[in-house]
């Protein structure tokens, strides 16, 4: 039989909860909540699950698929950003906690010590929210090559926001802009040139809606930070308006981790003043340390400052926290592989591959894990796949052809680099691969012109020059040249 006395505290702690902040403003959260915390009272707690909460709590239709769209997953996870906004403020004092623990939509109302007796409560493991999928997609995300191994330029990618506001704001988007703020940090995980394109136009339109939509301009600003990283557009016509956007959010609101991420992306990738990059993501993790995407990007950052030691907790939490994240996956299985953990770095990237089997970010990987393993034809077959899924890809183009040129394949390489500056001839494609894929075939003086126009650009993959200590590099005086002066900011 139900605890009849627990769901009477459990009631009157929900209706305290939804009439006060920051709940009492959000009235989608408030149906989501009263929805979970209703149903498993009555002990139907094992019918609750991502496609009727899409159907009864935000009006999806019959034909709702939670894989293509992810209202309920990022709700969810901004419902949990409210609880604990909730009674880090409002309800500190409060008798009892109703709580949603991650990966779960099966609330738990914890009393001192006492977990939830309720009869039908399912132990939140036991439903688990499940992995984002999409069908089969024509283009590709793309993928960097380092100078010296593989270098995975999603450094600046952050697409894991779990707050429209910090601490310092109490204003909260209409249903209308929150949707389109979902659907937009859902298409930067999609990663491909259309998926970004729709994703600022998202953004852009819940602005419209609500220009004081804080959370919003941070995510503007995070899509044309990824379109100049994707290559997809220039440095200065991308970057500029992304630093606009992310100092709109800030100003909007002072405490927004999401858009300290966001204006440390640029100060990073574009400015590069890495210094004041650190600050800034030190801050976001200051406001939120629940939000993934501050401790991926900063893990990157460490990363790819050579900081490994401090880089690993940080994106090792980041996985921790968004396991279904492809993004948090090949990054950290990235690291992996600089510090010689192979085996786990397989077992990642394997993951990664799992989690979208057509991205070539992880076949490139793979396959250069499997050349540092001597592991040549599973190399091989990783080539050929990233090969397929290149789709005319500069940026994947620029990758491959610096593991060829490793792989002794000069032939295929130069293939590669033409196809690149045919491509340049028709769109526009970033001095940085070009550059990157002439240096790995030991061309210094094509490549110092392409990194010097790149220089110029301020293209986000030449901060990795300052890492490089390879001989093409340290002995060409106009490429020491470059490293000195990005090193300078």
């Amino acid at each position: 039989m139900p605890d009849t006395g627990l769901q009477d505290s459990v009631n009157a702690q929900l209706e305290r909860m939804l009439s006060r902040p920051p709940l009492a403003s959000s009235p989608s959260l408030s149906r989501l909540l009263r929805y979970l915390v209703e149903e498993t009272l009555a002990g139907r707690s094992a019918e609750i699950n991502e496609y009727t909460i899409g159907l009864r709590i935000f009006n999806r239709s019959a034909d709702f698929n939670p894989r293509s769209d992810p209202i309920v997953r990022v709700q969810t996870h901004y419902l949990r950003a409210k609880l604990a906004q909730y009674y880090s403020a409002a309800g500190a004092q409060d008798p009892m906690v109703i709580e949603l623990p991650a990966r779960t939509y099966i609330p738990r109302f914890p009393q001192g010590e006492q977990q939830s007796a309720v009869a039908g409560v399912v132990p939140a493991v036991a439903v688990a929210e499940p992995a984002p999928a999409e069908p089969r997609r024509t283009s590709r995300p793309a993928v960097a090559i380092g100078l010296s191994s593989v270098v995975v330029l999603l450094a600046a990618f952050g697409f894991l926001g779990d707050s429209w506001h910090g601490r310092g704001a109490h204003h909260d988007p209409d249903a209308v802009a929150q949707d389109l703020y979902s659907r937009g940090r859902y298409l930067l995980d999609r990663q491909t040139e259309t998926a970004l394109r729709e994703s600022a136009d998202c953004f852009r339109q819940a602005i419209a809606r609500d220009s004081r939509f804080a959370a919003a301009y941070a995510g503007l600003a995070d899509a044309l930070d990824i379109l100049v990283q994707e290559g997809y557009v220039s440095p200065r016509e991308g970057m500029e308006e992304a630093r606009r956007a992310a100092e709109q959010a800030l100003l909007l609101d002072s405490h927004l981790a999401e858009g300290y991420v966001a204006l440390a992306a640029i100060s990073e990738a574009y400015d590069w003043n890495f210094k004041h990059a650190e600050s800034q993501y030190r801050q976001a993790i200051a406001f939120n340390p629940q939000l993934p995407a501050a401790h991926l990007w900063y893990g990157m950052f460490l990363r790819d400052q050579g900081r490994l030691t401090e880089a690993m907790p940080e994106l090792r939490r980041a996985e921790e926290m968004e396991p279904m994240s492809v993004m948090a996956t090949i990054n950290l299985a990235y690291a992996l592989q600089i510090i010689g953990n192979t085996d786990t770095a397989v077992e990642m990237a394997r993951r990664a591959e799992e989690l979208d089997p057509e991205l070539p970010i992880t076949d490139v990987m793979l396959a250069n894990i499997y050349r540092l393993r001597s592991n040549m034809a599973d190399a091989e077959e990783k080539l050929t796949e990233a090969r397929n899924l290149s789709d005319g890809n500069a940026h994947v183009l620029s990758a491959l052809a610096c593991l060829y040129a490793r792989l002794g394949r000069r032939e295929e390489s130069l293939r590669l680099l033409q196809q690149m500056e045919d491509l340049a001839t028709r769109q526009y494609v970033s001095p940085f691969d070009l550059g990157n894929a002439a240096l790995s075939l030991g061309d210094e003086d094509r490549a110092a012109n392409w990194l010097e126009q790149a220089y110029r650009e301020r293209s986000s993959g030449m901060v990795f020059l300052c890492q490089e200590k390879s001989g093409n590099i340290m002995n060409s005086p106009r490429l020491r040249s470059l490293v000195q002066k990005i090193g300078r900011g």
